[in-house]
């Protein structure tokens, strides 16, 4: 089917080709797909709107393609779920046969995303999972859609994500197919390998084609399209052979573990995809859970600097521990992108304005040119101090283990023995005079002499210290109760309840908004925070959120490094990484926002 296939159920109208169908009054056309051509309609009887499928005319010569139409109709009215268009009827008499289903007010998805052009990764995960949660009941009757893509796709105006056209769906275990022999059916922009070399399919072959989705939902762009001429041969060979790119690395702005998930979708082999539609989701919900930094893409440009102060604190909320060579490689490909993307808007529009306006043309590319000729730059400097890093880590090695060899052979310091004291002999007087010369002369002659071995040095292991116990501060609150520096306190080991008024009011309560901030008497070098517990008790934070935010030496404003809404901290949090935008620091602030009693601490400043 074309890429533009149309069968969606959208209202919009068009002059209709039948004016009316059996008990149905044709009111318009909203679509036309390789097997037929939809229609707007009302049903006389029962004086609802509906949408019907009719079957190309020509086509109904062909027995097989009128099995296959029933075969249709058939499993899809086994599929009653909220996230897949409801069959309603079938029709057919002597011309025509059509499939008689629910209208959904809406766009398909395609059109939906290009009519949001800001909206959330949030939100498009939850769209999703709706995806996800369609495919999971198909595949549970074990039936594969096997052509799943953003025209098959509805996003109704309530925002109810539904899936349609099963005419390419087929039973998972046996069943007729009905297409023709060594005939590839499908879109093959959004095909899996077997598919496309005609191989056993299952779930996972629907799986393939969520990931492609689900990639285009994120990034714009399809990971496997023809760049030439090569057409739907060169898509099929780059389905088969090619890897996809990785998400994180074409845009700075997806989250690694999401990126990781989407390059499982597509492997090539799917006995390395994820089992089922219900592990996906599971998979989704959990990187649902962790993303409380992302914004859309418009506040991303209209707060760049603040979004790129918090991609350390983004590593720790991910459980990713990501270098400093990573995160800039993701930044340097994050402004390539954008570059890339801006120019190919402009030059366009640009070419067809009034002659007078192409030398603004030239500017733009120049400015694009340079940029990205920046970004490559800054590119190679991160790969140089790499390999300068591995090649001093090397030479120290070398180093080390030459002055262990030298160690080893260094000859052992000879000992040499004094000469025993000869004692002249001499008459004996008495045998006290014998005695005392036992007990004198012979021990000296038996002494040994002890040779000192320096001891090997080993270097002290570095600790990390809190701050609060060895430097000079002070703690104010914003309800302004008394802080003893000396005693337990937020950010020394102790907590503390806030706005206890609260508790005794309703829910009617307005929320409060309230800070502690530690401050140093001199400037001090932070290497991680850790914020041990931030808790209203039993119940989470409802609207309300936990920031942690630092104040750069001589600087007036505060700095936000950690942000968490509507949940409370009940596991430990390490904030790190922010020690290289900011290597020294005047203080530290927390702040929240509640309606509720809230526990804060112990809040850990490690050196």
């Amino acid at each position: 089917m074309s890429e533009n296939n149309a069968e969606q159920v959208i209202l919009h109208g068009s002059t209709p080709d039948l004016t009316s169908l059996g008990p149905y009054d044709i009111e318009s056309r909203l679509g036309q797909g390789g097997m037929g051509i939809v229609y707007l309609a009302t049903d006389k009887n029962l004086g609802r709107p509906v949408a019907i499928k009719v079957l190309h005319p020509h086509l109904l010569q062909h027995e097989n393609l009128k099995q296959r139409f029933r075969r249709e109709a058939r499993m899809h009215a086994k599929l009653m779920h909220p996230n897949i268009v409801t069959l309603l009827s079938l029709y057919e008499d002597d011309t025509y046969m059509a499939l008689v289903m629910e209208v959904v007010k809406g766009d398909d998805l395609k059109a939906f995303l290009r009519n949001n052009p800001n909206l959330s990764t949030k939100k498009k995960l939850k769209i999703a999972i709706e995806i996800l949660k369609g495919l999971e009941a198909a595949h549970e009757f074990g039936m594969v859609h096997r052509d799943l893509k953003p025209a098959n796709i509805l996003v109704s105006d309530k925002g109810e994500v539904k899936l349609l056209d099963f005419g390419l769906a087929k039973p998972e275990q046996g069943g007729e197919d009905l297409t023709q022999s060594g005939a590839t059916v499908g879109s093959f922009r959004y095909m899996a390998p077997e598919q496309i070399l005609n191989n056993p399919l299952d779930a996972r072959t629907d799986l393939y084609a969520f990931g492609i989705l689900l990639f285009y939902m994120l990034l714009g762009k399809l990971p496997f399209d023809a760049t030439g001429s090569g057409g739907e041969f060169e898509i099929m060979e780059k389905q088969v052979r090619e890897l996809a790119p990785k998400p994180h690395e074409v845009d700075a702005s997806i989250p690694i573990p999401l990126s990781k998930l989407i390059l499982k979708l597509l492997e090539k082999n799917k006995i390395h995809r994820p089992s089922s539609a219900s592990e996906v989701h599971a998979e989704i919900e959990k990187l649902l859970e962790g993303l409380q930094f992302l914004a859309s893409p418009a506040k991303r440009q209209k707060k760049s600097t603040k979004s790129s102060k918090m991609q350390a604190s983004v590593s720790s909320a991910f459980s990713v521990s990501s270098t400093n060579h990573h995160i800039a490689k993701q930044w340097i490909s994050y402004g390539q992108y954008q570059w890339q993307k801006l120019l190919g808007k402009l030059i366009p529009n640009i070419k067809k304005t009034q002659a007078d306006l192409a030398i603004v043309a030239i500017i733009f590319v120049a400015l694009g040119i340079s940029s990205i000729s920046v970004l490559g730059m800054a590119e190679e400097t991160v790969l140089k101090i790499q390999a300068k890093e591995k090649e001093i880590n090397h030479k120290s090695k070398k180093h080390l283990l030459a002055a262990i060899e030298v160690i080893k052979e260094t000859p052992k310091p000879v000992v040499k023995e004094e000469p025993k004291q000869i004692i002249p002999t001499t008459p004996k007087v008495n045998p006290e005079a014998e005695i005392i010369e036992q007990k004198i002369v012979k021990p000296i002659a038996k002494k040994k002499v002890k040779v000192k071995t320096k001891k090997k040095y080993k270097p002290k292991k570095k600790v990390s210290r809190s701050l609060t116990y060895s430097y000079s501060h002070q703690v104010k609150r914003k309800d302004k109760s008394k802080v003893d520096v000396s005693q337990a306190h937020e950010f020394r080991g102790g907590s503390h309840l806030f706005y206890p008024e609260l508790a005794e009011k309703g829910w009617l309560s307005s929320f409060k908004r309230g800070d502690t901030s530690v401050l140093f008497d001199k400037p001090v070098s932070l290497s991680k925070i850790i914020v041990h517990k931030a808790s209203v008790g039993k119940k989470d934070f409802k609207h309300g959120f936990i920031q942690v935010e630092v104040k750069p030496a001589g600087k007036r404003k505060w700095k936000k490094i950690f942000e968490q809404k509507d949940k409370d901290i009940d596991k430990k949090v390490t904030i790190s990484g922010f020690n290289t935008k900011y290597p020294s620091i005047d203080g530290v602030r927390i702040k929240f926002k509640t309606q509720d009693p809230i526990t804060i601490g112990p809040i850990d400043l490690l050196k």
